[in-house]
C-alpha cells in the first residue's frame, strides 16, 4: 500500500472529523480516533535499508504527526472531562450554559414563543412551560457544548506534539535497529 496515499487519507479523515462542526468532543470522534490508528497500525510499513536520509525523517515526521493527531481524537474526551471538572475554565463554562438557560426561560418573547409552539401543536408538549423548560435545557447543553469544545481544543495541541515527538523517536529507533541488523554487503 502507497503509505503517502495512507497518511494523507487518514489525515482527511482527521481534519473532516475535528472541524466539522462546534461542541464538545465525543466518544464517537475517540472511536474513530482508535479505527485511525488500527488502520495506521495495520497498514503503514516503516520503509526498510535506505539509510537516514531527509526522505526517511520527513516520512517519519509524517507517520508521527498523523498518527498523534489522530490520537487527539481518542484523548479529546476525556481531556475535556478533567478540564471541565478540574479548572476554573470549565466551571465558567458550567456557568455560562447555566445563564444561557435562565436568560431564555426569562425572556418574554420566548414565553410567548413556547405559547405559540404549544398552540400549533410544534413543541410535543402540552405547556409553554414544559417547552421552555426543554428549550432551556437544550441551549444549556449547547453553550456548555460550545465552551468546552473550544477550551479542549485550545489545550490539544500540548499532547499532540508530546505525541508527535515520542513517535518520532520510537519511528526513528526502530529504522535504526532494523538498520543496524540488516546484512552488510
Amino acid at each position: 500500500m502507497d503509505r503517502a496515499a495512507l497518511l494523507g487519507t487518514a489525515l482527511a479523515a482527521v481534519i473532516a472529523l475535528s472541524f466539522s462542526g462546534e461542541g464538545a468532543w465525543d466518544w464517537l470522534g475517540a472511536t474513530a480516533g482508535i479505527a485511525l490508528l488500527t488502520v495506521l497500525a495495520a497498514f503503514f510499513r516503516l520503509p526498510a535499508g535506505r539509510g537516514f536520509t531527509p526522505g526517511l525523517r520527513g516520512e517519519l515526521a509524517a507517520l508521527s504527526v498523523v498518527a498523534a493527531l489522530a490520537a487527539t481524537l481518542v484523548i479529546a474526551p476525556l481531556l475535556q472531562a478533567v478540564l471541565a471538572a478540574m479548572t476554573a475554565a470549565g466551571h465558567t463554562c458550567r456557568a455560562s450554559a447555566a445563564v444561557a438557560a435562565g436568560a431564555l426561560e426569562s425572556d418574554g418573547s420566548a414565553q410567548r414563543g413556547a405559547e405559540l409552539a404549544v398552540s400549533r401543536g410544534d413543541a410535543g408538549v402540552t405547556t409553554a412551560t414544559d417547552a421552555l423548560s426543554r428549550a432551556a435545557a437544550n441551549e444549556r447543553r449547547t453553550v456548555m457544548g460550545d465552551c468546552i469544545g473550544a477550551m479542549t481544543s485550545g489545550w490539544l495541541w500540548a499532547p499532540a506534539a508530546g505525541m508527535a515527538a515520542a513517535g518520532y523517536a520510537c519511528a526513528w529507533w526502530l529504522v535504526r535497529r532494523r538498520h543496524a541488523r540488516a546484512p552488510r554487503g
